[in-house]
């Protein structure tokens, strides 16, 4: 047996394994098993299948391109059974490092073809490998600098209804690759045929990277629109609170300034004698300082009492029962914009299913609590007309005008704190259980 050919067969072989590492690495949060198990398990069962794909090529003459393709298959099917993300996400980090792969491997036949033009691409290849798999490792320095970046893409952004489409991109430059694989190395060496193969193939690289660098810039510009919105809401609604805060506090002074004339009245009346008068006279008083002192306070969040009072106030005017209930700190650990684009978006998503409901299910129920461990709790119910639209387990808005933005926008939001979520509901009521890790 040749041992130098084997060695450079399993090495082939195994230049797949890295994409499967990346996979399980940047949904690491999501493995059915612990991390490091997962880890262990799939660097023995591959690089196992990579020696064992070695020995069939060296001793039995396999097409190495039908092993690397078994060997692909059984990566992706191991990677889609130990996690739980979303599989389309899984298929496009899968697929753009099969797309990179492949682009180092033309890379390492092009050299190959420079310094031994008599091999075919199906011979054992040595420094063309070597290369390959020195690029590699400066793909997996770079892969350790941007996978907070990469983490951020699959887990925070809000474009979950295009990985449909953005998985088949890098498919597209895999399958481009495989066509311009050279069958005679020869041919390198006619004329131009190098230099333009040389041209095609880094064009082909610059393309999937600035894709994938447009993919982020985009997704990230979305958020921060979206955060910006959020944010802009939340300032209108702390502004609305302001003015009903200074008018309570104009009233107040008013109050306190009347005073003194009320006390001189009911004191005339009491000394003449006037009871009915006296009793008119505290009475109509007693119903402007209960008048004066009716503004809510949920929380001493200010952010979140703003946003609090004003959904409040909007279901109180479309008469649905409220019980609200906030035990959260002043400080609770998330940036308000975050906790407020959460609390916002389910009382705004029950105040519209309330306002369908019929007149005795009128009713929301919120609460939100912070355990002593850091961790915040918030339990919403409502009644809603009955009428539900789903895709699969996802729901869609019944606005004329949404499409479960907002749902997914908390989701999206709650994923950032390694918190859960869970939205269910039956006949007559939608159910909403969230929990954040601060």
């Amino acid at each position: 047996m040749d041992f130098s050919a084997l060695i450079l067969s399993i090495l082939e072989i195994a230049a797949i394994v890295p994409i499967g590492f990346f996979c399980l690495l940047i949904f690491d949060r999501d493995s059915v098993i612990p991390k490091p198990w997962s880890l262990w398990l799939y660097s023995g069962i591959f690089l196992s299948l990579s020696a064992i794909g070695g020995y069939l090529r060296v001793l039995f003459k396999f097409n190495v391109n039908m092993i690397i393709l078994a060997v692909t298959f059984a990566t992706i099917a191991y990677v889609l059974l130990m996690l739980k993300t979303a599989k389309l996400k899984i298929l496009y980090i899968f697929t753009s490092g099969g797309a990179v792969s492949s682009s180092l491997r033309l890379y390492g036949y092009l050299l190959e073809a420079y310094l031994n033009s008599n091999k075919t691409f199906v011979d054992n290849l040595g420094w063309g490998l070597l290369l390959r798999w020195v690029i590699t490792a400066a793909f997996i320095v770079l892969f350790a600098l941007m996978i907070k970046k990469i983490r951020w893409l699959m887990y925070e952004s809000d474009i979950d209804n295009l990985w449909k489409v953005l998985w088949l991109v890098p498919l597209i430059f895999d399958v481009a690759n495989m066509m311009t694989v050279p069958h005679d190395f020869s041919l390198m060496r006619l004329g131009r045929v190098g230099q333009i193969y040389t041209t095609i193939v880094t064009t082909l690289v610059i393309m999937q990277l600035v894709f994938h660098a447009m993919l982020y810039t985009i997704a990230k510009n979305l958020a921060d629109k979206v955060r910006i919105n959020e944010e802009a809401r939340l300032l209108s609604m702390q502004a609305s609170q302001y003015q009903k805060l200074q008018k309570h506090i104009e009233t107040t002074s008013k109050l306190r300034h009347d005073f003194k004339h009320m006390a001189h009245t009911a004191s005339t009346l009491a000394k003449e004698g006037n009871t009915e008068a006296l009793v008119e006279l505290l009475g109509g008083y007693g119903e402007l300082v209960d008048s004066a002192h009716s503004r809510m306070v949920f929380t001493k969040n200010s952010a979140l009492n703003a946003l609090m009072c004003f959904c409040y106030e909007n279901a109180i005017q479309h008469n649905i029962n409220c019980d609200w209930q906030i035990r959260l700190p002043e400080k609770p650990g998330i940036s308000d914009v975050d906790l407020c684009t959460i609390v916002g978006n389910l009382l705004e998503n029950a105040i519209h299913a309330a306002t369908e409901a019929k007149d005795d299910n009128k009713y929301i129920n919120f609460k939100a609590d912070m355990e002593d461990n850091g961790e915040i709790y918030i339990v919403s119910t409502n009644g809603f007309s009955g009428h539900i639209e789903k895709h699969k387990d996802k729901y869609l808005s019944t606005k004329s005008f949404g499409s479960g933005i907002g749902i997914e926008s908390v989701k999206s939001t709650v994923r950032r704190y390694n918190g859960y979520s869970n939205f269910y509901n039956d006949d007559r009521t939608f159910f909403v259980d969230i929990m954040l890790k601060i």
